[in-house]
C-alpha cells in the first residue's frame, strides 16, 4: 500500500508542480482534475494498474482501468523506456475520467533502489 499510495501522491504533486508556475494566481483548477474526484477505491485500482504498467507493460501498448462503482476510468500507455544515469526510467501516457472531468497527461518514472517507481522531471 505505501508504493500505491507514494505513485497517488507523487502523480498529484507532479500535476501541482507543472501547474503551478502558470496559475499560481488561480488554484480553481485543481476542482476540475479527475484525480482529484477519485474515491479510494480509484486511487487503489489506478495506482496497481500504473504500476504493473510500469513494472511489466510494453511500450505502445494501452492499458485500460475501470471502477464501475464511481465510474472514474483510465488509460495508462507506455510511451518510452530510458536509462537515466543507471536508473531505469519510464514515460507514461495518462488519461484519466472522474464525475465528468477528463484529463490528459505524460509523465516521466523511475524506479528506485527499492523497487518503487517516483515521478522525474
Amino acid at each position: 500500500m505505501k508504493l500505491k499510495t507514494c505513485i497517488c501522491r507523487g502523480l498529484l504533486a507532479a500535476v501541482l508542480a507543472t501547474a503551478l508556475p502558470a496559475l499560481a494566481t488561480n488554484l480553481s483548477f485543481l476542482n476540475d482534475a479527475p484525480f482529484t474526484h477519485f474515491i479510494a477505491e480509484d486511487h487503489k485500482i489506478f495506482s496497481g494498474v500504473l504500476t504493473e504498467v510500469l513494472d511489466k507493460g510494453a511500450d505502445g501498448q494501452t492499458r485500460a482501468w475501470s471502477n464501475p462503482k464511481s465510474k472514474a476510468s483510465g488509460e495508462i500507455k507506455p510511451l518510452k523506456s530510458f536509462d537515466r544515469n543507471g536508473v531505469a526510467c519510464r514515460t507514461a501516457h495518462i488519461a484519466n475520467k472522474a464525475k465528468e472531468r477528463s484529463g490528459v497527461m505524460e509523465y516521466n518514472f523511475c524506479k528506485q533502489a527499492s523497487g518503487a517507481w517516483s515521478l522525474a522531471n
